[in-house]
């Protein structure tokens, strides 16, 4: 009997399906026996990569230990000797510090200032009480200063009464308005006024911006010790809210922006003793620290 078509048909597609199959268990195989080749030269490099990280990151942190040590001892160092190096730089210099806000204190700087030589008068923190201006026109009118020009109503007291406060510490004469100040809170005296000084140390930075007090409190302090014909220099500590240092830049004064260090208490003494610039480490600086290698004429030559 002849096989029909439909055998042949079934046979064929049987053997084509064995082939099928056997070439894809075959293909599987070698797959598999690639893939475990491949994945033992991956792990085998991986850690050997490992191994030379682990090797790398020891050698790191040997390095990181002596540079903590000799960091420590230039710490150490600067601490012993940094007083020293300040020493009589100041001597005969009468200063007063103003620190425009209470949001920092400054409570080192008389400190190296003294030990340079220097004879801090006093210090004064203002407050936001300043900003009132409410205030300051009940205070106004308990003293009874006499008006020149327009009358209180149509002045702005703020800007007023910062001169006037500034232009009696320079000169060392307190009147009622220092008084009354003290009396409601809105400046802290530490330190009497009684002697006339040289030197105004401007304190700035604040927490938050406040460009309207910082032009109305700081520019007019800045421009009435300029009008007296006295020195100032602008400092602030090296982490701040919100920086003044641009601002003093701006109103032609010399600047320490990291006051709170070492180096910082040293340039201060520095810049003072003749040698203005921006010093310190933010953006606005130009300088780290004065140059001692320039002597103090050439600094004036220069600026």
């Amino acid at each position: 009997m002849i096989p029909n078509m439909k055998f042949y048909v079934i046979s064929i597609v049987a053997i084509f399906a064995a082939l099928g199959i056997g070439i894809y268990i075959g293909f599987a195989f070698d797959t598999q026996s690639f893939v475990v080749e491949q994945r033992e030269d991956i792990i085998q490099k991986l850690e050997e990569k490992f191994d030379f990280l682990k090797a790398e990151n020891q050698d790191l942190k040997l390095e990181l230990e002596e540079l903590e040590s000799e960091n420590k001892n230039c710490k150490s160092y600067m601490v012993s000797t940094y007083e020293e190096m300040v020493k009589n730089r100041l001597l005969g210099k009468s200063v007063a510090i103003i620190e425009t806000k209470d949001d920092y204190m400054y409570s080192g700087i008389g400190q190296i200032l003294e030990s340079a030589g220097a004879k801090v008068i006093n210090v004064t923190t203002i407050n936001d009480n300043l900003m009132d201006r409410e205030l300051l026109k009940r205070i106004y009118k308990q003293i009874e200063i006499p008006e020149t020009g327009k009358p209180t109503e149509d002045v702005d007291l703020v800007p007023r009464a910062v001169k006037e406060m500034t232009m009696e510490i320079i000169s060392g004469e307190s009147s009622n308005l220092i008084k009354k100040l003290e009396e409601n809170h809105i400046i802290n005296i530490v330190g009497v006024i009684n002697e006339p000084v040289d030197y105004i140390v401007i304190a700035g930075g604040s927490l938050k911006e406040d460009k309207e007090r910082l032009n109305l409190i700081d520019k007019t302090i800045v421009e009435t010790t300029k009008n007296m014909e006295k020195d100032i220099i602008g400092i602030e500590k090296t982490k701040i809210g919100f920086s003044y240092m641009e601002s003093y830049k701006g109103f032609k004064i010399s600047t320490v922006d990291n006051v709170d260090t070492i180096i910082g208490k040293v340039s201060l003494v520095l810049a003072m003793e003749g040698r203005p610039g921006h010093y310190g480490t933010k953006i606005t600086a130009e300088e780290l620290i004065p140059n001692l290698k320039t002597s103090l004429t050439e600094y004036s030559k220069e600026r």
